[in-house]
């Protein structure tokens, strides 16, 4: 069922106007208080059809980190713009393999294909993020951001999936009662 969903909402997502989209949901995620109050973030580095999250970086107020892919877990990096390269998914993650503790981190930015309205989402498939999530203080801010098209009902979580307490769309800010 899950594998159908990505098929039909990847299929979907690419007939969107990401651009303008992404522009709308970055300006509602600025502007709330857990993202204005955080020092240390965490996001993805977006692929052409995702929420971009490329120009977040260039919020100096920010210490940004990336996520890169070590065995079935993800490490959290500092993010430099002139240490990347790609991973076998062919998205950019850091060269350097200096771990940062996750637990020093104020706020998530997690990727998604869908959520849905009880704060699951639908990744890629490969359990990082939930693996990733499971491990983290509660006092760590988990957002994920999407297309306001693509936040809908269900996404068929299972029991090992993570909530997300925050998602973004380019129609407002939902908070999700974890």
């Amino acid at each position: 069922m899950k594998n159908e969903l990505r098929k039909k909402f990847k299929i979907y997502r690419k007939t969107l106007n990401t651009k303008i989209l992404s522009q709308k949901i970055k300006e509602n995620l600025v502007n709330i208080p857990e993202y204005i109050n955080a020092k240390n973030i965490m996001t993805y580095y977006s692929l052409a059809d995702e929420v971009s999250t490329l120009d977040y970086f260039s919020d100096t107020t920010k210490t940004w980190f990336l996520p890169k892919i070590d065995g079935d877990n993800l490490l959290v990096l500092r993010y430099d713009k002139n240490k990347l390269m790609k991973n076998r998914y062919n998205i950019y993650e850091p060269i350097e393999n200096t771990a940062n503790n996750p637990q020093n981190l104020d706020l998530v930015i997690i990727p998604a294909i869908a959520v849905d309205w009880n704060g699951y989402r639908l990744g890629y498939g490969k359990g990082y993020y939930d693996r990733f999530l499971k491990n983290l203080n509660d006092s760590v801010i988990k957002v994920t951001l999407v297309f306001s098209d693509l936040f809908v009902k269900d996404v068929c979580p299972e029991k090992h999936d993570i909530k997300c307490s925050i998602v973004v769309t380019d129609k407002g800010v939902y908070r999700i009662n974890c």
